[in-house]
């Protein structure tokens, strides 16, 4: 009896390890500078400031611990005894590190209670305090500096549960997730081409994937998958002998992929059993345990010892029809909703998705430091550095004899010395100052300081504060205990006056701010679809269409309306974002760029050859650069400023344009994809929701005829130099974004973005997030390159102007003191005009008045 007891022991024991086997702990490591773009690293200025790095993190099953790792260094003229650095997570402080004379980088690890971290956004926050050793004065504060090595910094997760498996509700956190944030978003396409349906499914994905990313740059890929085939059949992308794929063994190039489709399409890679829960609008998560387990060079983060899961996934958006797989695809894109806590689901309460919170815009008005989430701080030292931000509408257009009023609210106590000053910086650019002595009596209550307006441009601004406080005179740094203290209340206002609702295109610096005209809020009214095309079949070009419509999205704040395209079927009918590489454009499309075809064909192709030789860890050497650049020069043969007329030879656009047009339309009319994308866009972006229904369609014509009159007389034209271009051999282009307005007589926008070859455009897409280039996109066109990433700004060619609220007459006079102010002669012609009929009107009244005096 006591032998079977053991035997049966042994048995429950077995089965129940059977029925739950034990997970594996997770190790998981995230880099601090996957938290942000650019530069890897965080530099604090001053005797203080102030850092905040936003982390998403992924959830694990019974989280035991997390160590922060730290690899810092700071000047060498700080006070030991009055340096630190202090950290906290989600408002805990958690180390007080010190900053003493500099002996090399310092590393530090900090052991976390897993109670501190939860899943999904944390705020790690940096803020340091120093005073220099020997030099107490404003001048010492500028050796004042501590910096963290975000590469070299890392925050490690450890748990005793492993990876949970994936379910809807953690999609959007997976996709955020700060382990992961290197990795492109892979969208995954069942067959060998991308069409116009899936084109349009992938950027509504990818516009929220940007959205939940904040403000980190999006990458987002193009996978096209073959689908398993009969071996007669067997498609190119599966060797004769090799297994056909499934959703276990796709190659994806990371964890975070989304796989769109019809469930007919879908069906060969999900399985019978899955393809048949798919009953109508279906989203679906699945575990994925392919390559992306092991973490890539260019990934170093990720899970360690987490066995071959790692937290990747593949959600999968499908349906019976077309139909379906919008309404599935829009209910995935609408951040708005959460979804539920299950692995798969019918959508039911599909609609169009809401809009998110909108972003506070700032118009005319008074605003308190509070409303803009300034609060009142108190400083002592000799200098204080703060600021706080300013959201301006897209149809921001100053005036420029007029300015923004900062009222400020400060006091100061403590012995000053001469020089104290308040000074105001916006957007980099000094902007007023204001003096602090003692004839205010310590006080200064509603101190006006006029900032100049043109400082000022459409979307985010930033507003810099430095005070300046000299003390009366020298103090030996050990012993100054009483050093000056300045206060800045809340209650301080910014007061914005009238602003012409206008805007004037091409302007790469307003599309990257607000994603007008394509995205965001102008005027009132909500901008209209727009459409997508993308001329080209390499899976290279779709992926950059999404990550180009994910950063709009993230600008614009919203889901933007879309009606896409694939190929050249004649011009678009709306503004435009146009996709393809420069030989396969049709010349249609450069008919008002600022660019010939194949003069931008001829730059490109020079600056991807050199920026693939150092790909290769092959640097072209700087004569055959120079060679190179001398080649593209002499081939212009002198005329850099006029524009071709047919195509560069050996090129085929208007071929190839026609012959990708064809395609284009046969793809787009498939099952009336075109009007269909056309007729969601409509209700997407309703007219009449927004405010258009009251204006009619003539009185529109009527103001956009009256814009063009204006714009002809009021705007400079001023032709590229290209020649200019390749006078820097080393910074030759390989990836061009342009713009500009689309031929006929309607105020439409293209915006291009082109590249030689599918490498070329991958390696430009990823420099313009991590080499932090987006935000220094200004004029009518960027060129740029990975083998040198700074970007080349072209001036704007042939501007235009969009008059925003044009039934309004306070608008419509300001718009004209605006343009007036630009051009000083027309300003002078008219005012000599006017004081000439003045004069003849005052003359021949006179002379009449004389004769019915003089009764003649």
């Amino acid at each position: 009896m006591a032998a079977l007891s053991a035997l049966l022991s042994l048995w429950i024991g077995l089965c129940a390890g059977w029925a739950a086997p034990a997970l594996a702990a997770d190790r998981r490591v995230i880099p601090l500078s996957n938290l942000r773009d650019g530069q890897p690293e965080v530099t604090l200025h001053g005797e203080t400031e102030t850092v905040a790095l936003r982390a998403v993190l992924p959830p694990v099953i019974g989280l035991t611990s997390a160590v922060l790792t730290l690899t810092y260094e700071n000047g060498i003229d700080i006070l030991p005894e009055k340096g630190s650095m202090s950290v906290f997570i989600n408002g805990s402080p958690v180390a007080d590190l010190p900053l003493a004379a500099f002996r090399g980088p310092v590393n530090a690890s900090i052991t976390l209670p897993g109670s501190l971290i939860r899943p999904g956004e944390n705020q790690i926050v940096f803020q340091t305090s120093a005073q220099h050793r020997a030099i107490c004065t404003v001048r010492g504060t500028y050796d004042l500096w501590a910096r963290v090595n975000l590469a070299a910094s890392s925050l490690t997760l450890m748990s005793d549960g492993g990876v949970p498996e994936p379910d809807l509700a953690m999609v959007r956190q997976l996709l955020a997730s700060a382990d992961r944030a290197r990795e492109p978003l892979a969208i995954v396409q069942p067959g060998g081409e991308i069409d116009a349906d899936h084109l349009g499914w992938g950027s509504m994905v990818a516009q929220s994937y940007g959205l939940l990313l904040g403000d980190q740059t999006p990458r987002v890929m193009a996978v096209p998958v073959k689908p398993a085939g009969n071996p007669p059949t067997n498609p190119p992308g599966n060797p004769p002998g090799n297994p056909a794929p499934t959703l276990e063994s796709l190659p994806l190039p990371g964890g975070k992929n989304i796989l769109i489709g019809t469930r007919d399409r879908l069906a060969p890679l999900l399985g019978e059993a899955r393809a048949a829960a798919i009953g109508g609008p279906f989203l679906a998560v699945y575990p994925y345990a392919g390559p992306s387990a092991v973490p890539s060079a260019a990934n170093k983060g990720g899970p360690e010892g987490s066995g071959a899961g790692g937290g990747g996934f593949v959600a999968v958006a499908s349906g019976r029809t077309q139909q379906e797989v919008d309404q599935a695809v829009m209910r995935l894109a609408d951040v708005t909703r959460p979804l539920p806590t299950q692995t798969a689901m019918i959508v039911t309460d599909a609609a169009v998705p809401a809009a998110p919170p909108a972003v506070p815009v700032q118009v005319e008005g008074r605003y308190r430091l509070s409303d803009l989430g300034f609060q009142t701080v108190q400083h002592s030292g000799y200098r204080y550095t703060g600021r706080f931000g300013l959201t301006l509408p897209a149809g921001f257009a100053p005036v420029s004899d007029r300015s923004i009023l900062f009222h400020v609210n400060a006091a100061f106590e403590g012995n000053l010395g001469p020089g104290a000053v308040l000074n105001v910086r916006v957007n980099g650019k000094s902007a007023g100052a204001m003096e602090v002595d003692k004839r205010s009596s310590g006080i200064i209550e509603n101190g006006e300081m006029p900032l100049p307006m043109a400082l000022f441009r459409p979307g985010p601004n930033l507003i810099e504060l430095e005070a300046e406080l000299p003390p009366a005179g020298g103090t030996d740094c050990v012993f100054a205990v009483r050093r000056p203290t300045f206060t800045l209340l809340d209650s301080s206002s910014i007061e914005i006056p009238g602003f012409a609702r206008l805007v004037t295109l091409p302007s790469l610096g307003g599309f990257a701010n607000t994603a007008f005209p394509y995205g965001g809020t102008a005027g009132g009214e909500q901008a209209p679809p727009f459409d997508l095309v993308v001329v080209g079949r390499d899976p290279a070009w779709f992926g950059a269409a999404w990550s180009l419509t994910a950063k709009l999205a993230q600008r614009a704040g919203d889901l933007m309306a879309v009606v896409p395209y694939t190929g050249w079927d004649g011009l678009p009918n709306d503004n435009a974002l146009i996709v393809g590489p420069v030989a396969a454009l049709p010349q249609a499309v450069f008919t008002s760029a600022p660019l010939p075809a194949d003069r931008l064909a001829g730059l490109l192709e020079a600056g991807a050859l050199i920026a693939q030789a150092k790909a290769r860890g092959e640097p072209m050497a700087a004569a055959d650069r120079r060679a190179l650049a001398d080649r593209l020069r002499l081939g212009w043969s002198g005329s850099n400023a006029a524009r071709s007329g047919p195509a560069r030879p050996g090129g085929v656009p208007q071929g190839m344009g026609q012959q990708m047009g064809a395609t284009g339309s046969a793809l787009a009319a498939d099952g009336g994809a075109a009007n269909r994308w056309q007729r969601m866009a409509g209700e997407a972006k309703d007219p009449a929701a927004t405010g258009r229904g009251w204006v009619p369609d003539w009185a529109r014509r009527v103001m956009a005829a009256a814009a063009r009159y204006i714009n002809s007389w009021t705007v400079e034209e001023a032709p590229v130099d290209v020649v200019a271009l390749t006078e820097n051999a080393e910074t030759l282009p390989e990836a061009a974004l342009l713009q500009y307005r689309a031929p006929g007589a309607e105020p439409l926008t293209w915006t291009l973005l082109t590249a030689a070859d599918p490498r070329a455009v991958d390696r430009a897409m990823r420099s313009l997030g991590d080499a932090g280039l987006w935000d220094k996109l200004r004029g009518g066109g960027a060129l740029w390159s990975s083998a040198a990433p700074a970007i080349t700004t072209l001036e704007v060619s042939r501007p235009y102007q969009i008059i925003l609220n044009p039934f309004d007459i306070g608008n419509l006079i300001l718009i004209l003191a605006r343009n007036l102010s630009q051009r000083i002669e027309l300003l002078f012609a008219l005012l000599l005009g006017t004081a000439v009929v003045l004069t003849v009107s005052m003359r021949l009244l006179l002379k009449s008045g004389h004769r019915e005096r003089s009764g003649s």
